[in-house]
């Protein structure tokens, strides 16, 4: 499960990121439609953390190493979405949208890190 929830931040975060990007492109600056699909891939990867806490509570059975990995790459998938959103909201033209698109792309490599750091430090 924790490795499916895995993929889906990360495929969600990717192709966020590439719907910025594309808007980028086309210079369009983020929207209120970019801003509600922030909010709504935080969410899920507020989902995520907490799934995975939960997990190192419950399954424990990894080095405390492995825990205070885990729990960075958590912390920095939290805060990575709005740190770009209060970025690119000071950014108001394309390079915004740019912003945007790199805080999903960063989402995207934390959530495959912290799945990989996840199964290899498993139990």
């Amino acid at each position: 499960m924790i490795v499916g929830l895995t993929f889906a931040v990360l495929a969600l975060a990717l192709a966020w990121a590439l719907w910025c990007a594309v808007s980028a492109v086309v210079g369009q600056a983020p929207t209120k439609a970019h801003r509600l699909g922030l909010v709504a891939l935080e969410a899920v990867a507020l989902v995520q953390a907490l799934v995975l806490v939960v997990g190192l509570v419950v399954l424990g059975g990894r080095s405390a190493g492995a825990v205070i990995e885990i729990v960075g790459y958590l912390i920095a998938t939290l805060v990575v979405l709005p740190i770009g959103a209060a970025l690119a909201h000071g950014e108001r033209t394309r390079y915004g949208s740019v912003v945007l698109a790199v805080a999903g792309v960063t989402l995207a490599v934390l959530s495959l890190r912290t799945g990989q750091v996840w199964t290899v430090t498993g139990a």
